[in-house]
């Protein structure tokens, strides 16, 4: 078994690991760096996965998840956490993201947009950053995560109202 033999820091354990699960696990980063500037970090995010499952191998527990599970979340948290990396080396949000909505650019000012969407849930923060940053629709959101579009929506709203909220401002919309 794959588990086994990556316990005992056996390489063909890993070799094993990389032939049935590495299609997923890129299928994985690919879906949450899916943009076309985050293409390059996709090697890069693959071999932190199999590093930290090599190194981490201890923490799985069957009874908890299946083996595959447990290496599809390690692998979509370090997708997210590269996701979030980049957008903070860029340092901003991009006007035109918030300019189609003036409302939104009134108590979110771009220097604060990425601390404030950190007090959200991480597939809230994931739904904020592909609309108002990467000016993805609802309907590709919900699509790229498998929701409904008035799902996104409704995220979108929730969302909205808890960050002004935060900031101590009504919401227009």
């Amino acid at each position: 078994m794959i588990v086994t033999a990556i316990r005992q820091k056996d390489y063909d354990g890993l070799d094993q690991l990389i032939d049935k699960y590495g299609g997923d696990i890129l299928m994985m980063i690919r879906r949450v760096l899916n943009h076309a500037a985050e293409k390059s970090y996709h090697q890069e995010v693959q071999n932190e996965v199999f590093y930290r499952i090599w190194n981490q191998i201890e923490r799985f527990d069957p009874e908890k998840s299946s083996f595959k599970t447990w290496c599809l979340t390690i692998a979509r948290r370090l997708s997210l956490d590269m996701k979030r990396k980049i957008i903070r080396d860029l340092k901003m949000v991009p006007s035109e993201s918030l300019e189609e909505n003036p409302t939104e650019e009134s108590y979110f000012p771009k220097e604060s947009f990425l601390t404030l969407v950190e007090a959200l849930s991480e597939e809230d923060q994931l739904i904020f950053l592909k609309h108002y940053y990467y000016q993805d629709s609802p309907q590709e959101i919900a699509g790229d995560l498998g929701l409904k579009a008035e799902v996104i929506y409704n995220r979108l709203s929730r969302g909205r109202k808890k960050l002004a909220a935060m900031k101590g401002v009504e919401p227009n919309a």
